[in-house]
């Protein structure tokens, strides 16, 4: 079965701001009744298979036979998360850096004393494999590699799949910002050898905010067993411990879980492949719908994301102002760029649920809004 696709007349429409943001993105239907269910005993009988399942989903949307742990935290948990379990203080590790959140992973290394090296490019630009193997070589001993898949203050998306390579090539683990990349575009977990590779689910997963996924390779578990870093909640062996049994280490977020499953539900019977495919279509559509009204779009043609788009705001107005300018006129809500980016630059993105006519219609209001200068 594939998504069904909501006509314009959505009556979402009317109750004002139509999220076109990056993120949190639209709940999908199946999602928001999900979360009316009754909660069960978090420790009681029923859990237990309805954990397991909901593992079994996350593994195959995630192409993966090693795990996929849940916390209740946001995408960001991801970061801190993959350094305290896998890495200790001092270890070498290389960073790309494309745009806010390359910044910010980098950052989270340097707070828990990692040595950080920064491969770092011009916001728009990706993270060639070129330059990749380059910042390795003068690395040297690299213990891991934190790669943003994709870069959601910029739409770019780096080559994972040949960066990992590289990576593995030099024996580093390789930790991966999937935040807006997960069930968006291509993510090939055990076929690319990934280790940690963290996502939240109010992005392409089409829910609510409050979880993050990770997902875990045996050589990760391997590295945390004998990591020098401190954790509790986000410790990798209490929650895999847990996961095994059917369960989580602490109390689950319950209905949150419930919607997960229910979109997990919805994407694994259209089909990763589909899945990923109607993004590629959606984004190739949404940009090209830009460039015929001349505006600009920040990301290189070969690394465009599939998920979020970045703009140079039209008219030489400030990105906030047409961001208003937009919402006052259609209802529909874009963001505005991010750091050095913030005032000259909007995005919109298009993942999870989301389909044409939606993205007609923001083109459109992009269209009304220049008119109207």
């Amino acid at each position: 079965m594939t998504i069904p696709v909501r006509q314009i007349d959505d009556p979402r429409l009317s109750q004002g701001r139509w999220l076109r943001i990056p993120g949190p993105t639209v709940v999908h239907p199946a999602a928001v009744k999900a979360q009316t269910y009754d909660l069960f005993p978090h420790r009681g009988k029923q859990i237990t298979p309805f954990m397991l399942e909901l593992y079994a989903k996350a593994r195959e949307a995630h192409r993966t036979e090693g795990q996929v742990l849940v916390w209740a935290g946001s995408g960001s948990a991801g970061w801190e998360a993959g350094i305290t379990n896998l890495l200790s203080p001092g270890d070498k590790v290389v960073v790309t850096i494309t745009g806010a959140f390359g910044e910010r992973f980098a950052q989270v290394g340097k707070t828990f004393g990692l040595d950080v090296h920064r491969v770092e490019v011009e916001w728009g630009q990706a993270v060639t494999p070129e330059m990749f193997a380059e910042s390795l070589d003068e690395a040297g001993d690299v213990r891991a590699v934190f790669i943003t898949h994709n870069e959601t203050s910029t739409g770019v998306t780096n080559p994972l799949r040949e960066l990992a390579a590289l990576a593995r090539a030099k024996g580093a683990l390789i930790l991966v910002d999937a935040v807006s990349s997960a069930a968006a575009m291509p993510l090939e977990v055990d076929e690319w050898e990934l280790d940690w590779v963290f996502s939240g689910v109010q992005k392409a997963w089409m829910c609510p905010p409050g979880l993050m996924l990770a997902a875990v390779s045996e050589r990760a578990m391997r590295a945390s067993a004998s990591n020098r870093m401190k954790r509790f909640y986000f410790d990798l062996a209490a929650m895999s411990d847990a996961a095994r049994r059917g369960g989580t280490a602490t109390t689950g977020a319950l209905s949150l879980l419930y919607a997960l499953d229910a979109a997990l539900d919805a994407m694994l019977d259209e089909g990763m492949d589909a899945v990923w495919a109607r993004h590629a279509r959606l984004g190739q559509c949404f940009r090209d719908g830009l460039t015929e009204m001349g505006v600009r779009v920040l990301a290189e043609p070969a690394f465009a994301s599939s998920s979020v788009t970045a703009f140079h705001t039209p008219g030489g107005q400030s990105a906030e102002a047409f961001q208003e300018r937009i919402d006052t006129c259609s209802g529909v809500a874009i963001a505005t760029g991010q750091g050095p980016m913030a005032t000259t630059v909007n995005r919109v993105g298009h993942m999870g649920w989301v389909n044409q006519p939606e993205l007609e219609a923001t083109l459109e209001a992009i269209r009304e809004a220049i008119q109207a200068e």
